[in-house]
């Protein structure tokens, strides 16, 4: 099995290479003198150093070849495929660290996660997944050091979507309207194509998950969740045309909350907040008093931390999506698998 020691070369094999952020991995990848063993997508595989033949993927031959390499063996996946996670706990078990970046797994059900926990234990190796909070952000390796090192988490709060920030930035002050802020969202890109999936908090819940399970609550699921949605009622089943040609018929409900907030010297934003002391997950509108370090972020994703010994919040805060710097927060972990022994989840 492999350990992890600064003396061995990383065997680096990288799944979705194709992709946006597999594409910037290279790039990385290749700045710093650090060749992929192998290029992986999900139809073919190129494997050996500068190999130039593609073969048909698969998997078990992949992690064989990973293990008789020698070195350090790591697999990167950057694809957003559920069917390759389902590889993950297998390939932990045989040695081989798995450096991530889709949040699903590690979102969805609590057994799944534990296992794969179990699996990456059994095989000495690492589960890294930085980038699924906060892309490049030093977000979940800053939890993981602070609960290391002693510290007991009280909260973790987090403004999560940069989509979000964007649409509560721009009401703020009676600025414009919600139905505004959110078209001007979709027409400069920052929204998905249908807005409602980033108005119903479900990502942002997604990674409230993940950060709740590194703080060290368990039975914490997203199904038992209360999430709120900014999508009215009666627009979440209709066409997108609708939604957007109807969204300003309910901008009123928005403008009082913001205003009655405002009133009382605070701000709107839509954050998530783990409370590891009361075991409690919340994501939705929270009202913020002038102090909190929320009202600093402007677009950005921002994480606060408090523990026993911060009891002024910890703080990271930059740009929490783009394929660079989601790149460079992957490339991290994978050097992380070298240099870095195991820590406690």
């Amino acid at each position: 099995m492999a350990s992890a020691g600064a003396n061995k070369k990383l065997v680096v094999a990288v799944v979705g290479y194709t992709g946006g952020v597999g594409s910037c991995l290279l790039d990385a990848m290749k700045k710093i003198g650090l060749p992929p063993f192998a290029l992986v997508r999900s139809s073919t595989m190129k494997v050996g150093h500068g190999a130039a033949s593609e073969v048909p993927t698969d998997y078990q031959a992949l992690s064989a070849s990973l293990l008789k390499e020698g070195g350090i063996p790591v697999i990167a996946d950057v694809t957003a495929s559920s069917s390759v996670q389902e590889h993950y706990e297998g390939w932990l078990k045989q040695g081989i660290s798995v450096v991530a970046a889709n949040k699903g797994i590690f979102a969805g059900p609590e057994e799944k996660y534990l296992a794969l926990l179990a699996a990456a234990k059994e095989g000495n190796c690492r589960l890294l997944h930085e980038t699924t909070v906060g892309a490049g952000l030093p977000t979940l390796g800053t939890l993981q050091g602070l609960k290391a090192s002693s510290h007991d988490i009280v909260t973790v709060e987090g403004i999560l979507s940069g989509t979000l920030a964007f649409v509560l930035g721009q009401v703020a002050g009676g600025k414009k309207s919600l139905s505004q802020a959110v078209k001007e969202a979709k027409e400069l890109g920052y929204t998905e194509p249908d807005p409602r999936d980033d108005l119903n908090g479900m990502d942002v819940a997604r990674k409230a998950v993940i950060l709740a399970r590194l703080a060290g609550m368990r039975g914490v699921e997203l199904s038992g969740m209360n999430i709120e949605s900014l999508v009215p009622a009666p627009l979440r089943d209709c066409s997108v045309e609708e939604f957007m040609s109807k969204l300003g018929e309910h901008d009123s409900a928005m403008a009082e909350r913001v205003a009655m907030v405002e009133s009382g010297g605070g701000r709107l934003h839509y954050a998530a907040k783990v409370n590891v002391k009361e075991n409690k997950v919340e994501v939705g509108l929270q009202s913020c008093e002038a102090s909190h370090p929320f009202n600093n972020a402007g677009p950005d994703n921002m994480v606060a931390i408090t523990t026993n010994f911060y009891t002024r919040p910890l703080v990271v805060q930059g740009a929490g999506a783009g394929g660079d710097v989601t790149a460079t927060g992957v490339l991290a972990d994978i050097l992380a698998c070298a240099n870095q022994p195991p820590i406690a989840s």
